[in-house]
C-alpha cells in the first residue's frame, strides 16, 4: 500500500517551526526548574520557595514528559509524520495533569494570586490548538503514516 501525501502549504511550515521553538522554550523552562541556582532560589519569596520545595517529585517528571513529548511531536510534525499526533496527545495530557494539580492540590493561587493560572491556561490553549493543527494536517494528508 502506497502512502501518498500532499505537499503542505507555507502556513504548515510556519506553524511547524513555531511549534518547535515553542516546545524548545518548554524544555528550557523544565531545565531551569531542574537546575535552579542558589541566586535564583534566593530571589524567590518565602511563599514561592514553599511551593517549589513542597511540590511532589512526580510532578517534575510529568513536566518532563510534557515538554519532551511536545518537542518530539513538533519534530515529527516538521518531518511530516503522523506520530506527531500521539506525542502531542501525551503532551497535552501531561499539561492537564499539571494544571489540575496546581489548581486543586496546591495553594499556588493563595501565594501568587489569581493570575497564577493565566500562563498554564495559555500554554494549554496553545498546545490544544497545535494538536488540532496536527489533526487537521493528517486529514489534509500533509503527514505520512509510515516510519
Amino acid at each position: 500500500m502506497i502512502n501518498s501525501t500532499v505537499n503542505p502549504p507555507k502556513i504548515f511550515w510556519a506553524v511547524a517551526v513555531f511549534a518547535l521553538f515553542y516546545s524548545i522554550t518548554g524544555i528550557l523552562s523544565f531545565l531551569s526548574e531542574c537546575f535552579v541556582t542558589d541566586e535564583i532560589y534566593n530571589v524567590l519569596t518565602d511563599d514561592e520557595r514553599y511551593i517549589y520545595e513542597n511540590r511532589p517529585f512526580w510532578l517534575l517528571i510529568v513536566f518532563g514528559v510534557d515538554v519532551f513529548a511536545g518537542t518530539t511531536a513538533s519534530l515529527f510534525l516538521l518531518l511530516r509524520k503522523v506520530m506527531a499526533f500521539k506525542l502531542g496527545l501525551i503532551s497535552i495530557i501531561a499539561t492537564t495533569i499539571q494544571i489540575l494539580y496546581f489548581y486543586f492540590y496546591s495553594n499556588i493561587s493563595d501565594v501568587i494570586g489569581p493570575t497564577s493560572m493565566q500562563m498554564p491556561l495559555i500554554i494549554f490553549a496553545i498546545s490544544f490548538m497545535l494538536l488540532l493543527f496536527i489533526k487537521y494536517s493528517i486529514m489534509k494528508r500533509w503527514l505520512a503514516k509510515g516510519q
